[in-house]
C-alpha cells in the first residue's frame, strides 16, 4: 500500500534537515577559516606599514630611545598596544662592521670584532617578552643612554656581534645599517584553536 503523502512529505523534510546540518557543519567552520584569513591579512599590512614608516624614522635620525619619539610610535600603532604588557614589539638597532681605525680609536692592540658586523645601538619598544631580535640582543650592562654602545665594547665583546647579519647584508669596514624589527602578536583573530591563525607576525626594514 503507497504511503500517504503527509508521512512523505514529513519524510523529506527530515532528510533536507540532515543534509542542512552536514552542509553547515562543513561550511561554517570554512566561512570562519576565511574570515580569520581577510582579517590576519588585513592585520599584517597594517603591521608591515607602521614597522616601514618607524624605520624610515630611524633612518632619517629620528631617536627612538626620547619620549617624544616614543609617543609618535605608540600613535602609530596604537591598535597593537605598543606597551610593555601589550601585544606588539619594535626592536631598532644600528649594525657597523668595524674597521682598524675604530680598533686603533679604541686604543686595543687586538680587536676581535675586526671586520665584523656589530650592534652600536639598540632600542626595544614593547613587550620584549614576545620574541627576540632575529640578529641577536646585546647584553644591558652595555647598553648605554639613549641605546647607545661604546666604542671599545663593541670593538671586542663576542656579544654584541650581530650574529647572521652578513647572510642579510653584506656590508664592508666602516659601513652601517638602521635594522627595525617588528612583531605582532595578534591574539584576537585565533578563532576555532585553527592552526597558527592566532600566531604572530614577524617583519623586518633594513635601510
Amino acid at each position: 500500500m503507497p504511503a500517504h503523502p503527509h508521512d512523505r512529505s514529513a519524510a523529506e523534510r527530515g532528510s533536507v534537515m540532515i543534509e542542512l546540518a552536514l552542509a553547515l557543519s562543513v561550511a561554517f567552520p570554512l566561512l570562519l577559516g576565511v574570515g580569520a584569513i581577510g582579517i590576519r591579512l588585513g592585520r599584517t599590512l597594517q603591521a608591515t606599514e607602521l614597522t616601514r614608516d618607524v624605520a624610515h624614522m630611524y633612518a632619517w635620525g629620528a631617536d627612538f630611545s626620547l619620549a617624544g619619539t616614543q609617543a609618535i610610535a605608540s600613535k602609530l600603532s596604537q591598535d597593537f598596544n605598543l606597551t610593555g604588557t601589550g601585544e606588539s614589539l619594535l626592536l631598532f638597532s644600528t649594525v657597523y662592521v668595524v674597521q682598524q681605525t675604530d680598533c686603533d680609536a679604541a686604543g686595543l692592540h687586538t680587536c676581535p670584532n675586526l671586520n665584523l658586523p656589530v650592534f652600536t645601538q639598540r632600542v626595544a619598544l614593547g613587550n620584549t617578552t614576545l620574541r627576540a631580535s632575529q640578529f641577536g640582543t646585546p647584553p644591558p650592562n652595555y647598553v648605554g643612554s639613549g641605546g647607545v654602545i661604546a666604542l671599545a665594547d663593541y670593538c671586542q665583546q663576542a656579544s654584541l656581534v650581530a650574529t647572521g647579519f652578513n647572510a642579510v647584508l653584506a656590508l664592508a669596514g666602516g659601513q652601517y645599517s638602521t635594522v627595525v624589527e617588528g612583531y605582532f602578536a595578534m591574539p584576537d583573530i585565533n578563532l576555532l584553536g585553527l592552526p597558527d591563525s592566532g600566531g604572530g607576525y614577524y617583519v623586518r626594514f633594513l635601510f
